[in-house]
């Protein structure tokens, strides 16, 4: 069996798959569930916002929480990556197709009104959560969902800070009156709990002592790294037909992370992919002269608009960033390693 193939991955293994438990999150879980208490009295909720480093179960809480809530009581629920969905009409779109709500179709003229209009329209609240909040081209739409009739935003931000500077005044003084559950990174005794977890749910054999603690020192306190070479490391002892230990580790960390990066490029939206491109095919490059390519194909965006999208490439290991001010490089990860 090649590594790779989806169909020998076990569900439980998937980076996207919402976990059965949260293991070391019951106070986030039960801050976030408090906040969205009201919804299962017909009541409104106060904006929320979760925030934390990547991999510390931000998008998990999340998604764990809302589809409880869903069981529950009748609301509408919706999740919208702002990471690939970044305008005001899209984003709006989006949460109306992810809800089932309406169907996808073409843009049209005035589209992100006549989308507010059917989410006010419902016959039930919808929480909708934003992930990757920070970044939302239209700044102005937090504040155009506080206003909206019926809708219970959830926030989910890397830092809490730099996103309510982003807003005006009063619309980040509106998103402080709501609960903000900060997330830090797992200690590694949190990460094999985490993945015992995994392994425990899908009745995973062949995976010896030692090797989860090995996987969570080597994750470093992401969830989402861990998961992903615990996976690489099922899927090669079974190519293998031996059992995963300790030792296989170090051969499949490489092709988890990579398989991570594809995860996240996929993510990506137009400018970031071009920016990407354009890193690979010089191998190294200097920022101003990434800037001058990049303004040729969008004269619109500005330098904080660049900065913004480089500094999602580099969080996501797409891309290296070296030095700082007018030396400032950006490396090819293909490439960074003799660069």
């Amino acid at each position: 069996m090649a590594r790779g193939v989806t169909a020998s991955v076990p569900r439980v293994l998937e980076l996207d798959r919402v976990p059965e438990r949260m293991p070391h999150r019951d106070a986030a879980l039960g801050q976030l569930a408090n906040a969205l208490d009201p919804l299962r009295s017909d009541r409104p909720a106060y904006p929320i916002c979760i925030s934390g480093p990547t991999g510390a179960g931000k998008t998990a809480l999340s998604r764990f929480a809302v589809t409880e809530l869903r069981r529950e009581t009748a609301v509408n629920t919706a999740h919208v990556d702002c990471l690939r969905t970044r305008s005001r009409a899209a984003i709006l779109e989006e949460a109306l197709v992810d809800a089932d709500l309406k169907t996808r179709s073409s843009p049209k003229a005035n589209a992100a009104s006549s989308y507010l209009a059917q989410i006010e329209d419902a016959d039930s609240p919808i929480v909708l959560t934003l992930d990757e909040a920070e970044h939302i081209e239209d700044e102005h739409l937090p504040h155009v969902l506080f206003e909206t009739d019926g809708v219970t935003p959830i926030f989910v931000v890397h830092e809490y800070e730099r996103f309510a500077a982003r807003l005006d005044s009063a619309t980040a003084s509106r998103l402080r009156t709501g609960p903000h559950i900060e997330l830090d990174r797992y200690s590694q005794r949190e990460l094999v709990d985490i993945l015992q977890a995994r392994v425990d749910a899908g009745d995973l054999s062949g995976i010896t002592g030692g090797t989860l603690e090995v996987i969570a020192d080597t994750a470093a306190g992401n969830a989402r790294e861990a998961i992903s070479i615990l996976r690489e490391a099922y899927v090669e002892g079974e190519a293998r037909d031996e059992r995963v230990t300790p030792a296989l580790i170090g051969d499949v960390r490489e092709p988890a992370m990579e398989s991570i990066r594809r995860y996240n490029v996929e993510r990506l939206d137009t400018p970031h992919r071009l920016l990407k491109h354009m890193i690979d095919d010089a191998g190294k490059i200097r920022a101003g002269d990434l800037a001058d390519l990049f303004e040729v194909e969008y004269p619109d965006a500005d330098g904080r608009d660049r900065r913004r999208y480089l500094n999602v490439l580099v969080r996501y290991g797409c891309i290296r960033k070296q030095g700082s001010g007018r030396g400032t490089r950006y490396l090819s990860i293909s490439g960074s390693e003799d660069a």
